[in-house]
């Protein structure tokens, strides 16, 4: 990657770690062209070796003990991709019914990009709860609950929104997170 696109990856990751932080100002680290809306989605290769590596932890053993091991990790690739495009492809509408829809391209943005830090998090949490330095218990509602707080806050910036509709947005990317986890579980 040309040294000029690890420089919009680093000040996007920069404005999403701002928005981490409950700055408004972390919008203005993100470019908002059309060109950046599609470049966002450099996030989800970022993020995919974290999905890779904390794929166990999703699936159940038995799953694995039945041998279908690349049935599972392609169902939960296109999962995955699928994943990264439905949220956007949902909003898009809604944003219009909130009458935010010039602001969706930089709200998917700073939500694409908002994924890298999320996985780090989560990444790092797992990894203290397992050690034993943070325990275990309560710690998927704990991250659960910081996401879900983050996220809430980049769509009351980004779409500009009141307290409510943020958090419909919030909810709205829980269940999209849901029914397709479990259409792949079904799949796998």
């Amino acid at each position: 990657m040309e040294t000029g696109r690890w420089a919009e990856v680093a000040s996007a990751l920069h404005g999403a770690w701002r928005l981490a932080c409950f700055d408004r100002a972390g919008l203005y680290f993100f470019a908002r062209d059309a060109g950046a809306l599609r470049r966002s989605f450099l996030a989800a290769v970022l993020v995919f070796p974290a999905f890779l590596i904390l794929m166990p932890l999703r699936i159940p053993p038995e799953a694995w003990q039945h041998g279908h091991v690349l049935r599972i990790l392609l169902v939960e690739t296109i999962g995955y991709v699928v994943g990264w495009t439905a949220f956007p492809l949902i909003m898009l509408p809604v944003s219009r019914f909130l009458g935010r829809e010039a602001l969706w391209p930089g709200f998917i943005i700073a939500w694409n990009w908002s994924q890298v830090l999320q996985s780090g998090f989560v990444m790092a949490m797992l990894g203290l709860a397992g050690s034993g330095v943070v325990p275990a218990v309560g710690i998927g509602w704990l991250i659960e609950a910081l996401v879900a707080v983050y996220e809430w806050f980049i769509a009351r910036v980004a779409l500009r929104l009141a307290a409510p509709p943020a958090a419909l947005v919030v909810l709205i990317d829980l269940v999209t997170s849901e029914l397709l986890s479990r259409l792949v579980a079904a799949l796998r």
